[in-house]
């Protein structure tokens, strides 16, 4: 083997290791921001659940406000690997909707996790202040892209508004989302699927709701 060879193989493997850790430290970060909460976790904790020194950890993350965003974003971006596009039309993307909300009654500590940060990122100083901006941009365009996309295959009325409902379908999960937080004996699945069950049977031009008849 070559000593070009040997450098590369070096590089290659300290970069996997590099990834290998962050990726531990996310999953520890996860977890106990889901557990504890964000402001009572520290990072000498995070360390040591991710076998990292706390200097390794900042090695890596910058600091307390850098770990968060890579945890929303790793979080973001799991489910959004999993979806079709908006161009898949609304029936889809309300399928995804009640998806992922199954999938956040199943993990409530990291739900409140992104609904706390949230509403404390409304403050334009929060160091995730631009990251929800951008992440509500993001959900009201990919609705307002499948409702489009149903309005031309002719599912949906055409003097339905694609932005406004996109903007609504958003409150509407979020809402019902903050009110289960508060108490979870509310079915916030099934009271999120009846709106939308009865929003469908009020625009869609084949007589279905959320499944076509």
């Amino acid at each position: 083997m070559t000593e070009d060879n040997r450098r590369r193989r070096r590089t290659t493997g300290s970069y996997a290791a590099a990834d290998a850790r962050r990726a531990a430290v996310v999953e520890a970060a996860s977890r106990l921001f889901a557990e504890q909460g964000y402001h009572r976790t520290s990072l000498a904790q995070v360390a040591r659940a991710a076998g990292v020194s706390q200097t390794g950890l900042l090695h890596h993350f910058k600091g307390k406000d850098v770990l968060l965003l890579a945890v929303l974003g790793f979080h973001d971006r799991s489910r959004a690997a999993r979806f079709d596009p908006p161009t898949h039309g609304l029936r889809r993307l309300l399928d995804h909707m009640l998806d992922t909300l199954r999938e956040e009654v199943r993990s409530p500590g990291l739900t409140r996790l992104f609904a706390t940060t949230a509403g404390e990122a409304t403050d334009p100083a929060h160091p995730a202040h631009d990251y929800f901006r951008r992440r509500f941009e993001v959900m009201r365009e990919n609705n307002a892209r499948a409702v489009r996309a149903s309005i031309e295959a002719g599912l949906v009325r055409a003097d339905v508004d694609p932005e406004a409902l996109g903007r609504a379908l958003v409150a509407v999960a979020d809402g019902l989302t903050a009110q289960w937080l508060m108490d979870p004996s509310f079915d916030v699945v099934q009271h999120v699927r009846k709106h939308l069950e009865m929003l469908m049977r009020d625009i869609v031009t084949d007589g279905g709701g959320l499944t076509a008849p």
